[in-house]
């Protein structure tokens, strides 16, 4: 079904007002209930409300003009009064000062006094002058203003006189007073009168306009109440509008949030997957929790193997709120440890702070258990210095846990790997790398040793009567002893030295860039070492010694298999001579035919 060109969906038809509409030529068109409306009628109250604003405002600008006219007259009037009584306190001012500098004059003979009261008369005479021009207006202040003109006059003449008659002149400034006191009563009766007139056309003229505006308003509210209704159904479908693009507004910035969480979330897993060792992740963690919770502090912290200290392994944020917790903790100092769940701290929510904290603790915090494979493995703790950074926290929350799961499976996977490679390369009972990785290395650090023309040592040790040692004590004496073989072995090396367990009760070790002197001081450190042993009273009978063998490179041979077997030669002739010694290889006697480990005796 179409309604004119547009497709129309039947679902429509249930949303249109049923009675306003109506089906004509297969289209939908408007009707009206009731009086229909005449074609143009709402022009016509648009031309009519434009009419009546322009004559409205024609109208009100006659009518405030005539006011303010009115209203400037009388304000015009109450100023003049106003100017008429600062004149006449102005001459009170000058009379009071003639006084004061004639009896001034007349107790002191000084000339200044008198030509300070005769400079006063004659600043009185100007402001005779002055209320002259201010009160031409009124017959009665002329006549006041002549009668001050002419105490002012008898008032400068016998001023003239006090120099030789030293009479101060009483009777002038009395009257010139009583002139000044009658002209100001008159003034401020008028000024009341003024006063009242200008409040009466005040009032007036507000009424008036009152009046004048209602009346308009009605005409007004009568053209516009068809235009006000159409406004508010605008203005209600606008409001609709934009509390719309307001929820829209919202969703695009929840949306836009989202999506900035989701890439640092991707970021982050891919930054962990590339980490190789745990310092290197928790560097990353900590960077991206910093990008993930801007404006926040906080630490990652991890269990140690005991399970009874924790360690902040990173940090970010400012170094005050990074410094609040200890390098090294207790983990039952956590309250989110305990709880075994995310925990806030902040007024009105919890009141028990974590007693984690080197120095006073923060006032709003958040403590996440980080766990990995149901384990739980440490805890993040995050400090929210502003309400902002708590709701930003708070809407984050759930991508806060997603990094921290990310970051346990990160380091689970580490550990895993760490496990794996050294059970592939190490031997499970001594901790000594085992015969395959040694094999690996020493033709390494041949290649090394041939680049930089160095030389290179290969040490083959055998534990002495280690087989009547095992019969006698048992396989876990042996075991024992082999472990505390090994702990010399790794005490008494370099870190660049490479110790592994040959097999049975044989090792060996390659010391690079080493010269034959020093080889052979490392060896005898270990033999004495071994046999300096305290094996305890039970073992006391069943001491242990261990023989060894060097071969140098390249003075002894240049292939790391040939060099092997030249230093089991030179232990084989350790163990004839006597054991518990040390033999260096004869570069005269390297011809090796005898096989390699063959054994001296059953022993």
């Amino acid at each position: 079904m179409y309604i004119g060109c547009q497709p129309f969906r039947p679902t429509e038809l249930s949303r249109l007002p049923q009675s306003s509409y109506r089906l004509q030529d297969g289209v939908f068109s408007p009707m009206t209930i009731g009086k229909p409306t005449r074609p143009g009628s709402p022009i016509a109250l648009i031309i009519a409300a434009a009419v009546a604003s322009l004559l409205f405002t024609a109208g009100a600008g006659v009518f405030l003009y005539r006011t303010t006219q009115s209203l400037i007259t009388s304000s015009s009037w109450v100023q003049h009064t106003q100017d008429v009584l600062n004149a006449l306190q102005s001459a009170n001012i000058q009379i009071e000062r003639v006084g004061n500098a004639s009896r001034l004059f007349t107790l002191t003979k000084d000339d200044d006094q008198l030509n300070a009261a005769r400079s006063n008369a004659n600043a009185l005479s100007t402001a005779v002058v002055r209320l002259r021009s201010l009160v031409v207006d009124n017959k009665d202040q002329t006549a006041n203003v002549e009668a001050l003109e002419q105490c002012s006059i008898e008032l400068t003449h016998q001023l003239d006189k006090l120099k030789t008659d030293l009479i101060i002149p009483r009777e002038q400034m009395l009257s010139c007073r009583q002139t000044v006191n009658i002209m100001s009563d008159q003034e401020r009766r008028l000024l009341k009168t003024r006063n009242e007139l200008s409040e009466k056309n005040s009032y007036l003229s507000v009424t008036e306009e009152v009046a004048f505006v209602g009346l308009s308003l009605v005409g007004l509210i009568i053209l516009f109440t068809f235009l006000l209704r159409d406004a508010f159904d605008r203005r209600k479908v606008t409001s609709q509008t934009e509390a719309v693009n307001l929820e829209l507004a919202q969703s695009v910035k929840s949306l836009e949030d989202r999506a900035h969480e989701t890439r640092i979330l991707t970021n982050a897993r891919n930054e962990l997957q590339l980490c190789v060792d745990v310092d290197q992740l928790y560097r990353a963690a900590v960077a991206s929790l910093g990008h993930l919770i801007p404006g926040t502090a906080g630490s990652l912290c991890m269990i140690n193997n005991s399970r009874h200290l924790v360690e902040s392994v990173g940090s970010w944020g400012t170094e005050v709120a990074t410094a609040r917790l200890p390098e090294v903790f207790a983990t039952q100092t956590c309250c989110g440890l305990r709880a075994g769940s995310p925990r806030w701290r902040r007024p009105g929510l919890s009141e028990i702070h974590c007693d984690h904290f080197s120095g006073a603790a923060p006032e709003v915090y958040l403590c996440i258990p980080m766990v990995a494979q149901g384990e739980t493995i440490g805890f993040l703790y995050t400090e929210a210095p502003t309400p902002a950074a708590v709701v930003l926290i708070e809407q984050r929350l759930e991508g806060i846990r997603q990094l921290l799961q990310l970051t346990g499976m990160a380091i689970a996977s580490l550990q895993l790997r760490t496990k794996l490679e050294n059970q592939s390369i190490r031997d499970a009972l001594t901790g000594l790398f085992n015969r395959h990785f040694m094999q690996i290395a020493l033709e390494r650090e041949l290649a090394l040793a041939q680049r930089r023309q160095n030389q290179l040592a290969v040490m083959m040790l055998d534990v002495d009567h280690f087989k009547r040692f095992n019969d006698r004590f048992g396989h876990p004496a042996g075991d024992a002893v082999l472990k505390a073989v090994a702990a010399v072995f790794q005490a008494s090396i370099r870190a660049e030295d490479i110790a592994c367990r040959y097999g049975g009760e044989e090792f060996s070790i390659i010391l690079p860039d080493v010269t034959p002197l020093g080889a052979l001081e490392r060896a005898e450190t270990i033999r004495a070492a071994i046999a300096n042993l305290n094996w305890g009273p039970d073992t006391s009978s069943g001491d242990i010694t261990i023989s060894i063998g060097v071969a140098m490179y390249p003075a002894d041979g240049t292939d790391g298999e040939y060099l092997l077997r030249v230093a089991d030669q030179a232990l084989y002739r350790a163990k004839h001579a006597g054991r518990n010694q040390v033999i260096m290889a004869e570069p005269a006697l390297n011809t090796v035919t005898k096989p390699l480990h063959q054994e001296v005796s059953a022993d």
